[in-house]
């Protein structure tokens, strides 16, 4: 049996319009959409996390070539989305008789946003392509909306009759590859490998959220999920990506930014647990003190009980870790780190309190 479950999850920003404006220290011209997953959820329960989940046997169905065939699409259509990188993380890896991972994890990330959130992410003609990254939605009536995200939930194959009725296809195209992050092999039960993909919107869509799953649905921007929103409780993965984004202002800066670093696919972020005096510390790839070998598989922490969070800091010359202080993230600490894979760090958090996955919750 496998030691994770591979799954997709999609940042989805917004470009904003006046009714949706709220008061900030910074002059962000878009919002981020999160949702509150339901307090008896078993994954991450009362936490806000971006639309995603497991991938399903039916995302990979090699009959999706039909409906885009339909629309004029061959083999070269999908290059694009293949990164020009040597080495890809696992999860990308290519499987018989299924298609591409960088399809099938796309369409993944779009169910189940559609799923979740009620955004449809596709397009019914390839004149749309000419959109210059800008993802498009596809609007359904309320009382249609809910049908199909009933449906779709019970049975994820639902979504390609869904695609085939509204003669649409999924937006693979504006989904660009931004992350990857597994479970720390600390945390024992379920462990999920994510692809994380960016998507930009022109328009705020209509929104509704699946309420078997869901509590609740959030547009904000970036800095107000970091700093003015102390009801809204992220796993680490989610706080550490917010506040990549969070450097970024514009949307269309953040958009750029999306289209070229896309280009060079994406690192397995797989933190590794270090145990102190008085806490501990994930430490992420690129950091010093980062295992110059680690095991997907095998639990791996490491014991430094003999010094203190700070004394480990001042002892480590480049730093890209979250630092925990009785159960909460007291400081997410990036000093003189540079990514491989050409992302921005992040911004450097202090007293921020965001919930710790449980042994049976996922990054």
């Amino acid at each position: 049996m496998k030691a994770w479950k591979d799954s997709a999850s999609l940042i989805l920003a917004a470009r904003q319009t006046q009714r949706y404006i709220r008061p900030s220290s910074t002059k962000y011209n878009y919002n981020l959409l999160c949702l509150k997953r339901h307090r008896n959820s078993k994954f991450m329960p009362s936490t806000y996390v971006f639309p995603g989940g497991v991938i399903d046997p039916s995302d990979a169905d090699l009959k999706w070539h039909n409906i885009y065939s339909a629309f004029g699409f061959d083999a070269n259509s999908f290059k694009s989305l293949s990164p020009n990188a040597p080495n890809r993380p696992q999860i990308f890896k290519f499987k018989p008789n299924e298609l591409p991972r960088e399809i099938s994890l796309r369409i993944t990330a779009i169910r189940e946003t559609f799923e979740e959130s009620g955004i449809l992410l596709c397009k019914q003609s390839r004149e749309d392509m000419t959109d210059l990254g800008w993802a498009q939605h596809i609007k359904i009536s309320e009382s249609e909306l809910y049908n199909w995200q009933t449906r779709v939930h019970n049975d994820a194959r639902e979504f390609y009759t869904l695609c085939k009725d509204f003669n649409c296809y999924p937006d693979l195209w504006s989904l660009y590859e931004w992350s990857n992050w597994l479970t720390p092999t600390c945390f024992i039960g379920r462990r999920y490998d994510t692809a994380f993909y960016l998507a930009c919107i022109a328009t705020m869509p209509q929104t509704i959220y699946e309420i078997t799953e869901m509590e609740d649905l959030k547009w904000d921007m970036p800095g107000n999920f970091l700093f003015s929103s102390p009801d809204a409780v992220f796993p680490p993965p989610q706080q550490y990506e917010i506040a990549r984004i969070a450097k970024f202002e514009s949307i269309h800066n953040l958009l750029d930014f999306a289209v070229d670093r896309g280009k060079m696919g994406v690192l397995l972020n797989l933190p590794i647990q270090v145990q102190l005096q008085d806490g501990k510390v994930h430490v992420l790839p690129g950091d010093s003190m980062y295992p110059n070998k680690v095991n997907l598989l095998d639990k791996q922490i490491i014991d430094r009980t003999d010094i203190t969070i700070s004394e480990f800091r001042d002892i480590s010359p480049i730093k890209n870790r979250m630092e925990f202080f009785n159960l909460q993230v007291k400081e997410l600490y990036v000093q003189n780190f540079d990514s491989a894979d050409g992302h921005l760090a992040p911004l450097q958090l202090k007293n921020v309190s965001i919930a710790v996955a449980r042994k049976n919750s996922k990054l």
